[in-house]
């Protein structure tokens, strides 16, 4: 065991596969780095052997640092846990004479991903502030955390409060590995589990995760047929992202305009439970970056709440609109920043913010069918029609604006046609780089940095919208790539997601973790990342001079490559979604 990874012990398995399994219907391959010539399927328990074959040509991946070869073991169908073995020889039934190595175990079915959507759903629960959890899945019992927070003090004077004025901003879930609370990875976490809904509605119910909180008052059914029925039934994604949005709210100024973030003057010590941190908290900052991805987050909550819980969906387009009115009223971007704000909390700063009002006027757009929201984007935001596709991250959101646009009813079609060639342009593209990769992953060599595990997930879950813009296996087996990566399939062959698969992080940088003593399954974390933005990870590139694809420890300290964070998470919603739709 190397010193810079502490508490854990490298996978040293050369098989990859996705350790959490596949689908019955889907594509299925394992990615080989040893030297082998066939592989074997066999079934765990009595080591029967399913399937066999050869192995692809060497495919060179310089970003691995290696020379793989794949097994494509796509026509088993049959659900059970395996194995794949591979090696040299064909022995009698299929096997192999010689085996080189052999996978861990994973499993085939229908139901693969139900445990996974249902941690990664529920961690947000988990992660809820000020709020009493006693989870019997996890065994975390933690009192209401941070219940200073319903009575913040502002750390500045504006036009509306003036300096150590309270403000309620109780709510809201703890972001990455510590108790501070962000608007604008709030919004976009939101806005993803949002559009995966709206993508693949059939995937996401009530009761499915099984949330270790009780529904408010307003949430119980009252009678038959009743607007409190439907709540009652909200889909367990929605009350955890609705419970976000509420604290969003508290965050907006009368004026429309939304504050930054809340978090106290230091940092707590990695050790120290939620209960412990009795700190001060404050209010921080304002950005109209942050507030153009409220507004956007709250416009679509509008529609997709309309049915569940038409009250609440009303007041986020009030909100929605009254953050936009804000914006058009300031079109110079702003980010206020006072010294020391940054001292025990993330800095989340950018200084532009025309990526997010696009956003937030096409959600608009969609949501009210209003064509003054067409004409601002006309005035202001032309440009943009045409800038590339990307992949969704915090602080760019375009991407999500254009697919908001594209799929509105007041959109120009014209318009709407070349956003839509944009999104196939760009998923061809990625295809190709997908498929000439050893691990089929998206990520290109400089995306190796802080939150890779992220970028490859919504580089996946672009592909899956320009599937729903023009159908074609290669889009939807090239997003399922991207999860068996977060999922294990991997050149360090650990899973980035806590508690999935054979090899999952065991140390993740995160304090409700270390501070309680509870392994929180559903985490998505950081990475591989070639930049060493640590000084453990650091120290070991610097020894081991690991490719970039293997810039990766499972250790606490390594907070630029076990951190999780809220928007980390939010990208497997697409691709999970889809999983469990597909007809089998």
């Amino acid at each position: 065991m190397s010193e810079f990874e502490p508490g854990s012990e490298r996978p040293t398995q050369r098989v990859h596969v996705d350790q959490v399994g596949y689908r019955p219907s889907a594509p299925k391959r394992a990615v080989v780095a040893v030297d082998a010539e066939r592989f074997a399927v066999r079934e765990v328990g009595d080591e029967s052997v399913v399937l066999s074959g050869g192995l692809s040509d060497p495919i060179d991946d310089p970003d691995a640092g290696e020379t793989v070869r794949r097994a494509d073991f796509s026509a088993l169908s049959e659900p059970g846990e395996y194995r794949v073995a591979v090696g040299y020889g064909e022995a009698d039934g299929g096997g192999l004479r010689e085996t080189a190595g052999e996978s861990a175990p994973f499993r085939v079915g229908a139901d693969v991903y139900d445990g996974t959507l249902a941690d990664t759903v529920r961690l947000y629960t988990l992660k809820r502030s000020n709020t009493a959890i006693d989870d019997p899945v996890t065994g975390l019992d933690v009192p209401a955390g941070h219940t200073q927070d319903a009575e913040a003090r502002m750390y500045f004077g504006d036009a509306v409060r003036e300096e150590g004025d309270r403000l309620d901003a109780a709510g809201g879930w703890y972001d990455a590995g510590d108790y501070g609370k962000y608007v604008p990875p709030g919004a976009v976490t939101v806005g993803q589990m949002l559009l995966a809904y709206e993508q693949y509605p059939d995937a996401f119910a009530a009761g499915q995760c099984d949330l270790p909180v009780e529904r408010s008052e307003g949430e119980r059914p009252t009678g038959e047929g009743s607007a409190a029925d439907d709540e009652a039934n909200l889909p367990d994604l929605l009350v955890e992202a609705k419970f976000e949005l509420e604290w969003l709210e508290r965050m907006q100024r009368a004026d429309g305009a939304v504050y930054h973030k809340v978090a106290a003057r230091e940092w707590p010590d990695i050790d120290e439970a939620p209960t412990d941190d009795d700190r001060e908290r404050y209010v921080y900052g304002l950005s109209t970056f942050g507030t153009a991805g409220y507004a956007a987050a709250m416009a679509m909550a509008a529609r997709v709440y309309a049915h569940w819980a038409p009250e609440f969906a009303e007041r986020a387009l009030d909100n929605a609109r009254a953050a936009h009115d804000y914006l058009v009223s300031n079109p110079e971007p702003e980010f206020r920043f006072d010294p020391g704000q940054d001292d025990g909390s993330g800095p989340y700063r950018k200084d532009t913010d025309r990526e997010e009002r696009f956003w937030a006027t096409a959600e608009l757009l969609k949501t009210t069918g209003d064509t003054r929201y067409a004409d601002h984007l006309e005035v202001r935001f032309a440009d943009l029609f045409d800038a590339g596709v990307r992949a969704p991250v915090w602080d760019d959101t375009l991407s999500l604006g254009q697919w908001a646009y594209l799929t509105a009813d007041a959109a120009d079609d014209a318009r709407a046609d070349r956003l839509e060639s944009a999104f196939v342009d760009y998923a061809d593209r990625l295809v190709e780089d997908i498929e000439a990769d050893g691990y089929r992953c998206a990520l290109d060599t400089d995306d190796y940095h802080w939150a890779s595990t992220k970028l490859a997930l919504s580089k996946g879950g672009m592909l899956l919208l320009a599937d729903a813009i023009d159908p074609d296996e290669r889009y939807v087996a090239a997003a399922l790539d991207q999860l068996h990566y977060a999922l294990g399939r991997t050149p360090t062959g650990y899973s980035y997601v806590t508690g999935q698969g054979t090899h999952p992080p065991r140390n993740p940088h995160d304090r409700l973790v270390e501070g309680t003593g509870t392994s929180l399954p559903g985490m998505v974390v950081s990475g591989a990342n070639r930049n060493g933005d640590d000084e453990t990870l650091a120290e070991y590139i610097a020894e081991t001079d690991a490719p970039p694809a293997k810039c990766y420890v499972d250790a606490t300290a390594s907070y630029s490559a076990n951190e999780w964070a809220i928007d980390y998470t939010a990208p497997i919603f697409l691709p999970l979604g889809h999983a469990r739709t597909m007809a089998d």
